[in-house]
């Protein structure tokens, strides 16, 4: 965070004051001293989002990793983006290569036992970064029985989900239940895909393509998780207790 000048309205006549502001920066990670990407994205647990990175774009394997103010050193083989590429915090698959499609069916082996309602409070009582400016997304783990695992935040969407997913694999965790305060859209379906993880659930909406993939890949979106009719795409039976022979 950082404080600003603003002019508050909300009177006859606007007050000067300071603000708390989300802070952005550009986050350059790099791999046998190339660049590998560069990120705008906010300054803070950069070692998940770097790892989280990687791991969400299947760009390598990662050993360890080094962080030197906005700087990240990644240890590891890692496959660079194209050196035109910086990724902004709306953007989750702009590149000037090729959109890399991801393979493969996720696993079934999780059901989730919780309040969907409950969850999406739990992840926004735990976003301070979110509390202090306003702009800021959250991404958080949870176990089957609703339970907060871990919660990051980032300007960008896409970030939050890697910092997310960096910092399970950091700690020997298998991601497998997620909690978005964004809409889901193919990009973060694609995330999840490549991490493993087998159920979304987000505070907005569903899109198409994201609908589209999530079906071949067999993961469960659930949206707008906060209000009393959440929608469902995907196996029911990995949230309700009941076979699911034909979702929907």
């Amino acid at each position: 965070m950082v404080k600003r000048p603003i002019h508050r309205l909300g009177g006859n006549t606007p007050v000067p004051e300071m603000d708390e502001l989300a802070e952005e920066s550009i986050v350059t990670l790099f791999n046998n001293n190339q660049t590998v990407v560069r990120l705008l994205a906010s300054p803070m647990d950069l070692g998940d989002l770097a790892y989280g990175h990687i791991v969400c774009e299947g760009r390598g394997q990662v050993d360890s990793i080094s962080v030197e103010g906005h700087d990240v050193t990644i240890y590891g083989e890692v496959r660079s983006r194209p050196t035109e590429d910086l990724l902004t915090a709306s953007c989750g698959a702009c590149t000037t290569g090729d959109v890399e499609m991801p393979s493969g069916d996720v696993p079934n082996t999780v059901k989730l036992n919780a309040d969907l309602n409950l969850m999406m409070e739990v992840m926004k009582s735990n976003q301070p970064w979110f509390k202090a400016t306003g702009g800021t997304h959250a991404a958080a783990l949870f176990d089957e029985s609703g339970n907060l695992i871990l919660v990051r935040e980032d300007v960008g969407r896409h970030n939050a989900f890697d910092k997310a997913i960096g910092a399970s694999f950091r700690n020997d965790i298998q991601p497998k239940i997620i909690a978005l305060s964004s809409r889901i859209s193919w990009e973060l379906v694609a995330k999840a895909v490549r991490s493993g993880v087998e159920i979304i659930v987000a505070a907005g909406s569903i899109t198409s393509a994201a609908e589209n993939l999530s079906r071949s890949s067999g993961i469960t979106l659930v949206a707008f998780a906060a209000s009393k009719r959440p929608s469902v795409i995907g196996n029911l039976s990995r949230i309700i207790d009941k076979p699911s022979s034909n979702p929907v």
